[in-house]
């Protein structure tokens, strides 16, 4: 994935690819129109991060620079707005608080409905994509998007969305007057909320590592090639989401911040959904013991034998195997 900065625009591009990411906090309402469970508890558990390249951070840098630019447009034919000006965003949360998001902005005086508050939602889109979005309307060409604005107006009890997408390849417009669907609306909040308060992953939509909505997803290493989850405290057995958008250490008894999160400690056992080619046959309050599936071994995680930390390290230790090369490449037994 790394850029040669052995020009001007290799050395931008590679600026932009040097960007860390962090983990949203919450479950995000741009992600809950996605298409698997599965991917939906991963990425609000913490399991991988998603790496870009530099090339896709400039690109999502150049959505988030058209708003601004759709801002003024807007004020000019006479829309009053709200907008997260000064850094003060404009969030909304379910009843968790480990739900939501931040919209565009809060608009009134559209053609579509002079008199009518709506949510802003503003997009950019390829050629192709905006053409069947304009061929199609955003909830069957953009669902993802259709349902972002369901859950904002029915977190924010407004009944209309103004959906506004610029086409990159020719600067072209798509606006779309969008109005509220109570059913669609409780169906996100049913999902939100088992996605939320559920300590295990959801099922895959498909055991076949070759499906082609597998092989697009950011968590396909973590399904079907056995790659370890990221160590922090969401992806420990004892964390817990509870009200007020909140964690706790089930073991500790001790309430976590987001920083305390992401750090762990020494104390952290996986998931036992996420500790691949393995099965759990005992359990402490200070270990969980599995069985290898392959060579039929068993090794412990937590405490001072197979630790979270150095997982891969430990268990290749613990099973008397190379760790030189991805567990998932070890078929030793």
């Amino acid at each position: 994935m790394a850029t040669m900065p052995d020009t001007t625009a290799g050395k931008i591009t590679a600026w932009h690819e040097a960007k860390t990411e962090t983990h949203r906090e919450h479950l995000g309402a741009s992600l809950i129109g996605h298409h698997c469970d599965r991917y939906l508890w991963l990425t609000f558990r913490w399991a991988s991060t998603p790496q870009f390249s530099g090339r896709l951070r400039r690109l999502f840098d150049t959505g988030k620079r058209e708003e601004p630019r759709i801002y003024e447009e807007l004020r000019a034919i006479g829309v009053e707005l709200h907008i997260d000006e000064d850094g003060k965003q404009i969030e909304c949360r379910d009843q968790t608080g480990h739900f939501g998001g931040s919209v565009d902005g809060i608009g009134k005086g559209f053609v579509e409905g002079p008199n009518t508050w709506a949510v802003l939602e503003i997009k950019t889109s390829n050629d192709k994509a905006f053409n069947d979005l304009r061929n199609q309307g955003v909830k069957k060409g953009k669902p993802q998007h259709y349902a972002q604005m369901q859950t904002y107006m029915g977190l924010m009890k407004l009944d209309r969305a103004m959906y506004i997408c610029v086409n990159k390849n020719t600067d072209d417009l798509h606006s779309e007057w969008v109005a509220y669907d109570e059913k669609e609306f409780m169906g996100i909040t049913v999902r939100s909320s088992m996605i939320v308060l559920s300590s295990t992953p959801k099922p895959r939509i498909s055991e076949d590592p070759a499906n082609w909505q597998c092989k697009m997803c950011d968590m396909h290493a973590i399904c079907h090639q056995e790659k370890v989850s990221e160590f922090n405290c969401r992806t420990c057995v004892n964390a817990t989401a509870v009200e007020g958008g909140k964690w706790v250490c089930e073991m500790q008894k001790k309430q976590l911040g987001p920083e305390e999160q992401r750090r762990g400690c020494a104390a952290h056992m996986f998931i036992p959904d996420l500790v691949p080619a393995a099965e759990p046959i005992d359990a402490s309050d200070t270990h969980i013991e599995y069985k290898d599936k392959r060579s039929g071994k068993t090794f412990k995680n937590g405490g001072f034998a197979v630790t979270s930390r150095n997982f891969e390290a430990d268990r290749a230790k613990a099973l008397g195997v190379s760790a030189k090369v991805p567990f998932s490449d070890e078929i030793p037994f």
